[in-house]
């Protein structure tokens, strides 16, 4: 019953579906379910790929890639590019660490979340639509995955800058399960998909998610709820690059959804 628990957190709290009346989960199960973001990661990258297919016929590239932004982004119930936007925000503020974390807490997208959204999503876009077959169909599952795995380097490497709140409440339940359940997972899905190479994915996104969620714990003293949304975004961006660098230079090659 802990594990399905743990399933169903992931799951509300990474789309917009809403399986139970639970609207407020305990600190140390919602770090637990961190375990299973993966998993959740898997799913949408499953949808993005039946679209895709759906699309192929119909559409040309550019204009199939952006249905699959959007559809990722509303799968996702825009919380992690929330994160991106109110991150940009706060971290472009030139003042102390509390005004800045009261900027991000308002919620009021200013003009360096903008461009930050508006940067992410072309970069994504323009990643998407570069992907070709063989490659494309197995990077569009993996890299939602990799992407949510990517907060738990994030929640290892730096403390939560507030007492409470999202970034606190998944920093509460790493160990014993959450830390290697979801790096299994991720290293799993990545091998499967790709074999050893994959695993080349798996550290672009802790790397990519390690530098934003760094770079804000400078200005911030820790990170939130906020930093994490961005750190899954950023990291998803830069698997989905590394596997158009990958597909120019032919060192990456799906093994399994060709």
């Amino acid at each position: 019953m802990a594990g399905l628990s743990g399933v169903l957190i992931a799951l509300e709290f990474l789309t917009p579906l809403r399986l139970r009346r639970v609207r407020q989960w305990e600190d140390r199960a919602f770090g637990a379910a961190l375990g299973w973001f993966p998993a959740i990661g898997l799913l949408l990258g499953i949808a993005l790929l039946l679209l895709d297919r759906a699309l192929e016929q119909l559409l040309p590239v550019g204009p199939a890639s952006a249905l699959l932004v959007a559809a990722l982004a509303l799968l996702s119930g825009g919380l992690h590019l929330d994160g991106v936007a109110d991150t940009a925000d706060g971290m472009a503020v030139q003042s102390d660490r509390a005004t800045r974390l009261g900027v991000m807490s308002e919620g009021n997208i200013g003009p360096a979340g903008v461009m930050s959204l508006a940067l992410v999503l072309l970069v994504q876009w323009a990643a998407i639509a570069s992907l070709a077959p063989p490659l494309r169909s197995a990077a569009l599952v993996l890299a939602p995955a990799l992407a949510r795995w990517a907060v738990t380097p994030v929640a290892l490497a730096f403390p939560p800058a507030r007492p409470k709140g999202v970034g606190h409440a998944l920093q509460q339940g790493l160990w014993p399960s959450a830390v290697p359940l979801s790096t299994l997972l991720a290293v799993a899905a990545a091998l499967a998909l790709f074999g050893l190479p994959g695993l080349v994915l798996v550290l672009v996104a802790g790397v990519a998610a390690l530098v934003v969620g760094g770079a804000a714990a400078r200005l911030l003293q820790g990170v939130t709820g906020d930093v994490f949304g961005a750190c899954v975004e950023v990291a998803q961006v830069a698997v989905l690059l590394a596997c158009v660098a990958a597909l120019e230079h032919g060192w990456l090659e799906p093994t399994f959804l060709t």
